[in-house]
Order: C-alpha cells, then sequence, then structure tokens
C-alpha cells in the first residue's frame, strides 16, 4: 500500500517507521529544507547549530525511546542528575532532589527537603496533589474546566509554591501561565512522574535533536524503502466525494496519488488546507478551537564558562523559564574549535510566556535576556557574549487551555483515507515529542487496522 505523509516532524516520522517495517511504500513530504518540524536544528554560516527549542528526553518517554532504540539511536542522549534545579538570583540554586525510594515516597521525602519550598508549602502540596497521584484518566479530563491555579488553589496548596514550583513547570511544559494552563495537562504530568521514578529524568541528546534523534529516523525510513521529499508544501486535496481523498496536490502543483493519507501538519497548518466540504464534520470544525502557543528561544556564546551546571536549569522571576548551558549538556556538539564555541558556555535559554515578546526586534530581546543572565550568573558580567540567536516560533504547541481537550480527535476521522498525527491529537501524553511519537505510532496502526497490513 503507498501511503503519503505530510510533515517531517516526530510525528510524522514515528507513522513511516511503523509503515515502513511493515513492507509499506512511503513517501514523506516536508515544507521546508530541515527535517524535525518542532524540534528542528539548523546550521549557520559558521557552522553553529541553530536550535528551534530546547529538548530534552524524560525518562518516562517510553515510546520516543522504543523509537531512538529501533533506528539505533539509543546510545545518543545523556542522562543528567535526578534532580530540578532552580537558579536564584547572584548565582544562587536551590534545588528539588529525589529520593533514594520508590515513588511515590521519592518525591515526598525529595520536597520535604526541598530548601526552596517553606513547610507550609511541603505539607500544604502533599496534601493538595495527592488527588492526582491517585487519580485516573477518566479523572484527569473531568478537571478540564479549570485552570491549574484554580485546581491549586482548590485543594489548599500554597500561594508560594504555585509561584515558586509549578509555574516554570508549567511554562516549561506549555509556555502558558499556571492560570492560563487547563488543570487537566499538569496533574497529569503529576500522576506520570509522581508514580514512576525514572519517568522525571533528564536526558540531553549528545548533539542535538536534529543530529541525534531526527537523522537516524531518516536514514532508518529511507534504508526501508521510504522516500523523503523536502520544500514539498502541501496546498490542497483533491476529492472523490466528500469524504475520500483522491489526490493531494503540492505548492508547485506536483499531484501525489496513494492510497491513503497522513496529516503530520500542526493542526494551525492543517486548518489551512482543509476542503470546504469537511467542514460540516465536527472533527474538523473542532480543529478550529486550538491555537499554538507562542515562543521564542534564544541561544548566547560567552568567551568562558559562566556556569558549571551540567542540567536543565529552571528560573522564577525572568524572563526564561527553562535553560541549559548546552556545551556541558550537549558535549559532542557545542564544543571548542566547533563554529564559534571556544571552550565557553553557550546559554539555551526559552523565553515563555512570549506573547509580549513576539513583535519585539531580537536586540531588545537579548538585551532583556542579557540582563536576567547577569543577575543569575556573576560570572557572565566580566564574560563577553560572542554571539546570539534568536528563533521566533508564533505558533508551538497548543495552548491547553480549559474545555479544548475534549476537541482533541482521534486519529482516524470520518475521512475513509485520511489519519491525523500530531501531539495534538488525542493521546494521553499530550503536546510534547512522546505525545508526538505516540500519536504517530496511533495513526500508523489505526490506518493498518482499517486497510490491512
Amino acid at each position: 500500500m503507498k501511503i503519503a505523509i505530510f510533515g517531517a516532524g516526530v510525528a510524522g516520522l514515528s507513522a513511516a517507521i511503523e509503515l515502513v517495517e511493515r513492507g509499506h511504500s512511503v513517501e514523506i513530504y516536508e515544507k521546508r529544507k530541515v527535517l524535525g518540524g518542532k524540534v528542528s536544528v539548523w546550521k549557520d554560516s559558521e557552522g553553529d547549530s541553530i536550535e528551534s527549542g530546547l529538548h530534552i528526553v524524560f525518562g518516562g518517554y517510553s515510546q520516543l525511546q522504543e523509537y531512538l532504540k529501533r533506528v539505533g539511536a539509543e546510545d545518543n542522549y545523556l542522562w543528567k542528575e535526578h534532580s530540578l534545579i532552580y537558579a536564584e538570583p547572584d548565582g544562587a540554586q536551590s534545588f528539588f532532589r529525589k529520593a533514594n525510594l520508590p515513588s511515590p515516597w521519592a518525591e515526598v521525602v525529595g520536597g520535604m527537603q526541598a530548601d526552596f519550598l517553606t513547610m507550609w508549602d511541603k505539607i500544604s502540596l502533599i496534601k493538595g496533589l495527592w488527588p492526582a497521584l491517585a487519580g485516573n484518566e477518566e479523572y484527569f479530563r473531568s478537571q478540564d474546566h479549570m485552570t491549574y491555579s484554580e485546581w491549586h488553589r482548590l485543594h489548599g496548596a500554597s500561594e508560594h509554591s504555585l509561584q515558586k514550583l509549578w509555574r516554570a513547570i508549567a511554562l516549561a511544559m506549555n509556555f502558558i501561565e499556571p492560570n492560563v494552563i487547563s488543570a487537566r495537562p499538569m496533574i497529569t504530568i503529576f500522576k506520570y512522574f509522581g508514580t514512576d521514578y525514572a519517568a522525571t529524568k533528564f536526558g540531553f541528546f549528545r548533539k542535538n535533536p536534529g543530529e541525534s534523534m531526527i537523522e537516524p529516523m531518516r536514514q532508518y525510513i529511507q534504508s526501508r524503502g521510504g522516500r523523503i521529499f523536502v520544500d514539498a508544501r502541501l496546498s490542497r486535496f483533491e476529492l472523490e466525494g466528500d469524504e475520500t481523498i483522491k489526490s493531494a496536490v503540492l505548492r508547485d502543483g506536483h499531484t501525489i496519488e496513494a492510497d491513503a493519507y497522513i496529516s503530520a501538519l500542526p493542526v494551525h497548518n492543517l486548518k489551512k488546507v482543509l476542503p470546504d466540504e469537511w467542514l460540516r464534520h465536527d472533527y474538523f470544525r473542532n480543529l478550529h478551537q486550538f491555537t499554538g502557543s507562542p515562543v521564542i528561544n534564544c541561544q548566547l556564546w560567552f568567551d568562558r564558562k559562566i556556569t558549571d551546571t551540567d542540567n536543565l536549569m529552571f528560573s522564577e522571576g525572568t524572563i526564561f523559564a527553562t535553560f541549559a548551558d548546552v556545551s556541558l549538556t550537549c558535549p559532542d556538539d557545542f564544543q571548542a574549535g566547533m563554529g564559534t564555541a571556544n571552550g565557553g558556555s553557550v546559554m539555551s535559554l526559552v523565553l515563555a510566556p512570549a506573547h509580549q515578546l513576539m513583535d519585539m526586534p531580537n536586540h531588545v530581546i537579548t538585551d532583556m535576556v542579557m540582563k536576567d543572565i547577569h543577575n543569575r550568573f556573576p560570572k557572565s558580567r566580566d564574560a563577553k557574549l560572542l554571539k546570539s540567536t534568536i528563533v521566533k516560533i508564533p505558533q508551538s504547541v497548543y495552548k491547553a487551555v480549559p474545555d479544548v481537550d475534549r476537541y482533541r480527535p482521534d486519529q482516524l476521522g470520518p475521512v475513509r483515507n485520511l489519519f491525523l498525527a500530531g501531539d495534538y491529537t488525542d493521546q494521553h501524553y499530550l503536546a510534547s515529542m512522546e505525545g508526538a511519537a505516540l500519536s504517530g505510532r496511533q495513526a500508523a496502526e489505526k490506518l493498518m487496522a482499517k486497510f490491512g497490513g
């Protein structure tokens, strides 16, 4: 069977892996010249890796790790110390370290030892988060009508822990504030991470997501006969009746005929190519309930090390929510003698929420970032900034706001030979690389269940 996949991010590549392994003829069409979608990486004129975001592998990303193993990339990431690290003013740090105990006792004891939480924070958190730890999927979905801030306060957890601990988690996960994000994804994460000791481990790619993950996936797919086309933007679908795709037409006029089609496009791009005939279905009309979160990734190259922390870091009260010195976390990429790197720090910082920053000039944003860098890392005050980059993504992952979860579509819809993949579709890990991988697998499985193979 011939299958055309549109979008070469994690979702599209995951679906392709499943299909080529079963002997199907797979063609992937990517609108850009670089693969990877939301995790894409490219080289600039100086040979430096420019990343679309700071992407890590969590211990709980079992589906993604399975794909990395299948394509021979299981050694392409490194596990870091099992702790949450908060950068404080003037170089201080606070820690949340898991105890060496089974979950959830590892989290309970670790929380009791966290030096940035008061005793009331700790007691109220244990009491307040218990419904999440004891909950199931039905309970999580039932909480989608309120924001996380509302849920947090409803269950008696402290205001200080909300701002100090969980705000950074919300911004890292969905790039929006806890008073905007739905309770559903937050408490789902509490459940998965609070009942599985290994789930919260952070793994950084040895190089970057492009070379350490996307490239091995590409090679694996092509080695099994899959074909990948870049600079190939989908323009429209030609229909045979209202509920069967006859062909797909690219922007350059090229026509693609296949037995089945998988859209692994971001939801905002899929909405642009939906035929009017399909909008009579709630399945497609509901896609207009989704909007993307804006986010900015900033990279800074310094002439010396400004930190020795080899791990993901969080920060309260700064323009950046999560960040890392990738010269330490990604040892095979940002090293001395490679591009601009000369042994100094290369900071990769996620700026969120970013809606007020998107229209600002890049140099203004960089100045704002540097002010906070100087506040958190005293060594940076004497360091020279060699280079900076700003990557603005107007619509990244979908905003997981209240009452949106119920609109997430199944991978199989009313069009006979169209299947959807993407982290916005219905799977339990929500908007993440793991969610994208799960959606790709589910789309491929439902396609094969319907057509055989």
